[in-house]
């Protein structure tokens, strides 16, 4: 009987093994949330950007121009510069994301600490979009490059 449950210790003690074996770590998680929050960041940054000049218009443009509706007058019209937003958005959104899953796949990060950053950074690139709040910021910076 005491050798039945030995067997049955020594059993538990590697199961738990095997399980702190395969426990996920926070690494990918924190790269597959990261990721989306620059994507969100280079959609701002370059809609505020494009909304400055003609020419910088035309440049975030250039990078959707293989989107479909981007440069034609079909029935919707075009939706012109917001292709390349889309199409920046999206390159820096993948990219970061292959990056940091490679670079943090096996790491342990503290998630406790990413949550309060990840949530206020969406909560600022919110606010950002809004022009009454990003308005004024956005002169002052023009004002003060030139």
């Amino acid at each position: 009987m005491k050798q039945h449950s030995t067997e049955r210790l020594h059993d538990s003690a590697n199961a738990s093994n095997v399980a702190d074996s395969t426990t996920p770590v926070s690494g990918p998680l924190i790269a597959a949330t990261l990721s989306p929050v620059l994507g969100f960041y280079t959609l701002m940054i370059t809609h505020h950007i494009s909304r400055v000049s003609k020419a910088l218009d035309k440049t975030v443009h250039a990078y959707g121009h293989w989107i479909p509706g981007s440069l034609g007058s079909g029935p919707d019209g075009s939706i012109g510069s917001y292709s390349g937003k889309e199409s920046l958005a999206l390159m820096v959104w993948l990219l970061s994301w292959g990056i940091f899953h490679v670079l943090w796949r096996k790491q342990e990060l503290p998630v406790n600490r990413w949550i309060p950053i990840f949530l206020g950074a969406m909560a600022f690139v919110t606010l950002c979009f809004f022009h009454p709040f990003i308005d004024p910021i956005l002169m002052l910076l023009l004002s003060s490059g030139g």
